[in-house]
């Protein structure tokens, strides 16, 4: 299978995606760093308090892990491009986030604008490897492999909604800046892609298979 013919499936996870993180990178090129952060800061209630640092979770590392029972419905090569792009998501995320060594947002305003940022209560403060989001990195990656194996619009709506929301977040908790988050975006729906391309790249019969025999 080709990178196009892959591109194509996913169109309706890709195009929201792209749309996303173009946005993102728009409005912090425009309106700089520090003022797209205030913006999102001045936003927050009490449902949002109790909700964001659970619905977080749905980038984090484990959502490779939970999505595994859904995988379990396809064949075996769609199980093979998620653990692709969970090891991708690893490595690339990791590599990009020491080599930039960004601060995050609540030290960058200690040390250069000398504002003290809202934390929402109970959520553990980050300081350092702020870009790019590893967990819109893993968002959309894994929502993404996902996507593509359901082959279904509605459902890839659904999925890059439920990426997205990670990416919110993200700024929401003041973890990462919207630069963060439109870059993890990128960098997650080229896993995605290149994971499934990887494990079309398998032959063997045992890929082909699936989990569970039917019976007759």
């Amino acid at each position: 299978m080709r990178i196009n013919q892959i591109i194509r499936s996913l169109n309706f996870f890709l195009t929201p995606t792209l749309i996303f993180g173009l946005t993102a990178l728009y409005f912090t090129a425009s309106y700089g760093l520090a003022e797209t952060q205030l913006w999102f800061n001045g936003f927050h209630n009490a449902t949002l308090d109790q909700l964001m640092p659970i619905y977080t979770y749905l980038g984090d590392g484990l959502v490779f892990l939970v999505l595994i029972p859904f995988f379990l419905m396809f064949k075996r090569r769609a199980l093979l491009a998620l653990v692709f792009s969970g090891i991708m998501t690893l490595l690339f995320s990791s590599a990009l986030k020491a080599y930039f060594n960004e601060p995050r947002p609540i030290k960058y305003f200690q040390e250069v604008e000398g504002i003290e940022l809202r934390q929402v209560p109970g959520v553990k403060a980050h300081y350092n490897h702020s870009f790019p989001s590893g967990h819109t990195t893993a968002a959309f990656a894994a929502w993404g492999v996902l996507a593509y194996f359901c082959r279904r619009k509605s459902l890839s709506l659904l999925f890059f909604a439920l990426a997205s929301g990670v990416a919110f977040s993200r700024i929401y908790l003041n973890m990462h800046f919207l630069r963060d988050v439109g870059a993890g975006a990128f960098l997650g729906a080229f896993i995605a892609i290149n994971a499934v391309y990887l494990s079309s790249k398998i032959k063997s019969p045992w890929a082909n298979a699936t989990w569970f025999k039917s019976r007759a």
